[in-house]
């Protein structure tokens, strides 16, 4: 039996001097991270001063102020220890696999991909898509995650500065309670009541996304269901995605007929607004119901309802030519009630859909494609938002009827007055929408109408863009009439392009990537960016870019001999300088640049106007689309010509029969 051995005394294996290095090791990380977080949480504090200054400060405080001090705060809030603990948090949960990772934003974009080149009704060249794959690799090569905590803080700051103008309001308002009476409790309490109206619009609209979902569970070539998808999110989402169908509705020929079909319903008619609202919006305008300004005005029938306004045909006595008193049809127009919460909220859901991919498809390489999205967002629900001023509206078209009353070949309704949410216009009897003027026709009479009408509708466009240098914004198939056969109306100027300071830069960017000239590139590049200082300092990473894809692309630059170079190179020269054209805006993505409002309004006003104008030819040949273009561009110096000198030789009349009389009675004297 073997002798068992001696117990060993526990002070044997622990000796005090192998123990204390260990524990002092761990007492100095115990303190440096208390010390981190006792440090940020000072830091959270002081950050909360100039808010609290704000709060407490006796005068009324700016949204700006706001703004700033909020600012302060979340970069505070960001910078605490606890929030990047959470980055490291989130990096370990996933690498194993417990949120979305890299691998399956891969798989995800993969998906996408395999979806678009399914359901696309154009052959996808294998070459494109390995092009984009080898893009896709370069761009994934060099991932920095961001963690829960950042992320939940960007989503925070977004939701906060949809309502940075309440909070605003609200403080200032609450600084004047002594003073107040109830009226200004009625506003505090309406502003109170927004939010919660807006809480049922965040439902609706981010309910409306489920949508997408079924949108890919539909059968790849089965349109017609998408089109009853796409028309169902559309409908729910509300004002903001109906006015976007609207010019995607506009651009036809790149579209499914099915889903164009589903998407030009909101071009002539939406569900229109109750009885109850064009009342309330007669009240809020006149202080009287319609039915005490109008004959025969009712509230509940429009005859056209629009995702911003309806509109209503009524009487009212005005004085003819002779001085008598006769009823004259007009048509009113009725804005929709909070349309801005509607946009607001719309561009809000919106940005939070981008940001949320963070989280959902996280890779850092995509971050300056999302910055550069959400930028996008603003400038480009900002040219919605300007139909949203009704007065604003009255007055472009009262500008564009004067200049119509000397062309007979457009025509626009003159204005009787305008508020913030109703116009009173002119009736025009028979007239319907492209869409609809010539379905019941045929023949040949219909023909030579809808091309007079099309002939009208070319020269009209010419016009604003070479003598006004403004043309309409907004000019899909339901905001252009025929009346009487071919007579055309341009009707619904919430917006106009105003071209004069634009055109050029627009010009000298589509020149230099023809010619394939970096630096006339770079320049161009410049303009078109909302922040030129934010450009300026990144010419030299866009210059790179820009001699990247120069030498990807083998595009040669065009010198005098430009036309012998673009006959050698044929259709395929043209489509790298066009695809030239794409990697570029791409590159502005990636830098994080956000194009300006205008040249962005400028691309929906000619993309609806280019799908309007293909509308009309719809049917025909394209051989008399071709010569009703040359007929019209062959005419337009001489009639635009004459319509000058008879304007000129109109206004010398009207100034000889004012001066004529006083020059008479002076001579008299």
């Amino acid at each position: 039996m073997a002798k068992q051995g001696k117990p060993v005394a526990i002070d044997e294996y622990l000796k005090l001097e192998e123990v204390l290095p260990a524990i002092k090791g761990q007492t100095v990380r115990l303190v440096r991270s208390t010390g981190d977080f006792t440090v940020g949480v000072a830091k959270i504090y002081r950050s909360l001063l100039p808010l609290i200054e704000l709060i407490n400060r006796r005068g009324d405080i700016t949204e700006q102020e706001l703004h700033l001090a909020l600012d302060e705060l979340f970069l505070a809030l960001q910078a605490h220890p606890v929030t990047l603990q959470l980055r490291t948090l989130t990096t370990r949960m996933r690498s194993g696999n417990l949120l979305p990772n890299e691998e399956s934003t891969e798989n995800l974009i993969r998906f996408l991909v395999d979806q678009v080149s399914a359901r696309s009704i154009v052959p996808i060249p294998p070459q494109l898509t390995d092009e984009f794959w080898k893009f896709f690799n370069e761009l994934m090569s060099e991932p920095e995650l961001r963690g829960l905590g950042e992320v939940s803080l960007d989503v925070l700051r977004i939701v906060i500065s949809a309502y940075e103008p309440l909070i605003a309001q609200a403080i200032n308002q609450v600084k004047d309670l002594r003073q107040v009476n109830d009226k200004r409790m009625r506003e505090i309490l309406g502003n109170t009541r927004v939010i919660r109206q807006d809480l049922v619009i965040f439902r609706r609209q981010i309910g409306a996304l489920r949508y997408i979902r079924e949108f890919f569970a539909t059968d790849p070539n089965d349109f017609k269901a998408q089109a009853e998808v796409v028309a169902q999110m559309v409908r729910e989402f509300g004002p903001f995605f109906i006015k976007m169908a609207q010019v995607a509705a506009a651009s036809s020929d790149f579209l499914p007929e099915e889903i164009t079909e589903a998407l030009a319903v909101f071009q002539e008619d939406v569900e229109p607004m109750t009885a109850d609202e064009v009342e309330q919006a007669f009240v809020e305008c006149y202080g009287a119901l319609p039915t005490e300004r109008y004959f025969g005005f009712d509230a509940a029938n429009p005859i056209k309802s629009g995702s911003i306004a309806s509109v209503y045909l009524a009487q009212k006595p005005m004085t003819d030519r002779k001085g008598n008193q006769v009823l004259t049809p007009v048509v009113v127009k009725v804005g929709r009630h909070n349309l801005e919460r509607e946009f607001l909220i719309g561009k809000t859901v919106i940005k939070l859909a981008i940001l949320s991919s963070q989280y959902w498809a996280p890779h850092s390489k995509l971050s300056p494609f999302l910055s550069s999205w959400l930028g996008q967002v603003d400038v480009f629900v900002e040219g919605f938002r300007e139909e949203l001023d009704f007065e604003s509206e009255a007055r472009n078209q009262a500008r564009f009827a004067t200049r119509a009353g000397h062309s007979d070949l457009w025509h626009v309704p003159s204005v009787y007055h305008g508020t913030r949410r109703i116009i009173e216009m002119e009736f025009v009897d028979q007239a319907a929408s492209i869409n609809n003027a010539f379905v019941e026709r045929s023949g040949r009479k219909a023909t030579r109408a809808r091309r007079k009408v099309g002939r009208a509708f070319l020269h009209t466009v010419i016009s604003h863009l070479f003598i006004y240098q403004e043309f309409h914004g907004d000019l899909h198939p339901g905001n252009i009439l025929v009346a009487n056969r071919d007579r055309l109306y341009l009707i619904d100027w919430g917006n106009t392009v105003d071209i004069s300071t634009i055109w050029k830069p627009a010009l000298n960017y589509l020149q230099a990537v023809l010619a394939g000239d970096g630096d006339a590139i770079i320049e161009a590049l410049v303009e078109l960016g909302t922040d030129r200082a934010k450009m300026d300092a990144s010419r030299a990473e866009l210059a790179k870019h820009v001699s990247q894809l120069l030498a990807d692309a083998d595009v040669e630059p065009l010198g005098y001999d430009f036309l012998l170079t673009l006959y050698n190179e044929g259709q395929e020269g043209l489509v790298k300088r066009l695809e030239l054209a794409i990697n570029l805006a791409t590159a502005l993505s990636r830098q994080g640049i956000v194009v300006r409002s205008d040249y962005m309004h400028l691309t929906r006003s000619l993309t609806a106007m280019v799908g309007s104008y293909l509308g009309i030819y719809r049917g025909l040949s394209r051989v008399v689309l071709v010569q009703d273009i040359v007929q019209v561009l062959v005419r337009f110096p001489a009639l635009e010509g004459m319509r000058q000198l008879s304007g000129y030789r109109r206004k010398v009349m009207q100034q000889l029969t004012v001066h004529r009389p006083r020059s008479l009675l002076t001579a008299r004297g």
